[in-house]
């Protein structure tokens, strides 16, 4: 038999309820230190007190050799917060019940249930939970999209953090990199933010503030911490997190990417006219322009009524009028 068990968010007071009948009960034990960055101090003491051996992914990622184990002994995983945030032991667990070994379960606490009721978050507005990994690419512009995608829907994002080792600019300026090249403001920088660390514990610390303020400070933080990206926020979360902080929370509001590409397409325009008028091109290519600025102001229309597809469209015709002209040998400067 396999036992998947949560040590919740604040080992030292909920270990020993958990863990007496188990010490007891399972033959080998196992402390993971893999999903989740564990303080050598709490390593020392949870590997004296359940007796247990600290693991990484070489261990935990090898399942056919616990499961083959638990064939004929019982084996206990103790894991950080709740067992199935990581993926790692829903793997563990549908590998042994797929070979018919027996897997029992035993729920905690964890960062999300931690985080929400600390920051008095709802967890009904959650719109996204992801990880980010240090120096990864990838995962760094897969939770750029999907935090914009919370945000243009007024929801929260937690995003846990993998290698930073408490450093927190190193995560912050990663994103700031993300907005460099996408442009679509999620994390632009009046970006409101929260860095949570230790969640739920004795040693639990949160800050607030814009990305841009934030940015600029030395962060010390400890391990574990998640970055909160709030979305639009009832009155209740707003009062709970002016007291935590210390400050009145922004309003997070993002754009839509149309409504994004619409403004820039039109601010686009706007200054292609100004250009062409300095360099007489309105002058010589009249009715060329008319039609443009026609164009410009029903995107402009557009964008006010909240059409932004319409509007992005409309700019598209105006720009795509303008800079036709290149097809005649006209220089069309958008700067």
């Amino acid at each position: 038999m396999i036992y998947i068990v949560g040590l919740g968010v604040d080992p030292e007071r909920t270990t020993p309820i958990i863990a007496e009948k188990l010490k007891q009960t399972c033959e080998l034990s196992y402390l993971d230190t893999y999903t989740t960055k564990i303080s050598e101090k709490l390593q020392n003491w949870l590997k004296s007190y359940l007796k247990a051996e600290p693991v990484g992914r070489e261990v935990l990622e090898s399942t056919e050799t616990l499961v083959n184990l638990a064939k004929e002994r019982n084996i206990c995983i103790y894991v950080y917060g709740d067992p199935y945030i990581a993926t790692t032991h829903q793997s563990i667990r549908l590998y042994a019940e797929r070979y018919k070994v027996e897997v029992k379960t035993i729920y905690a606490s964890s960062f999300v249930n931690a985080v929400l009721g600390e920051t008095g978050l709802h967890i009904y507005k959650l719109g996204f939970v992801g990880s980010m990994l240090k120096g990864d690419i990838s995962s760094r512009n897969y939770v750029y999209k999907e935090v914009g995608r919370a945000l243009e829907l007024g929801k929260h994002s937690l995003i846990i953090t993998s290698g930073y080792e408490g450093d927190a600019n190193a995560l912050l300026n990663e994103l700031i990199e993300a907005e460099k090249n996408f442009k679509e403001e999620t994390f632009s920088d009046d970006r409101f933010l929260l860095i949570v660390s230790k969640a739920g514990t004795a040693e639990q610390k949160v800050i607030g503030g814009c990305l841009r303020n934030l940015s600029a400070k030395k962060l010390n933080v400890e391990e574990p911490f998640t970055l909160v990206v709030p979305g639009n926020l009832h009155f209740s979360e707003e009062e709970i997190l002016q007291k935590l902080i210390n400050e009145k929370p922004k309003a997070n509001v993002k754009e839509s990417e149309v409504a994004i590409k619409a403004k820039r397409a039109i601010e686009k325009c706007k200054k292609g006219l100004k250009n062409s008028k300095e360099s007489g091109l309105v002058t010589k290519y009249k009715d060329l322009f008319e039609n443009a600025e026609l164009y410009l102001k029903d995107a402009e229309k557009a964008y006010e009524e909240r059409d932004y597809a319409f509007s992005l469209m409309q700019a598209a015709y105006a720009e795509g009028l303008i800079d036709a002209l290149r097809f005649l040998g006209e220089s069309i400067s958008w700067e």
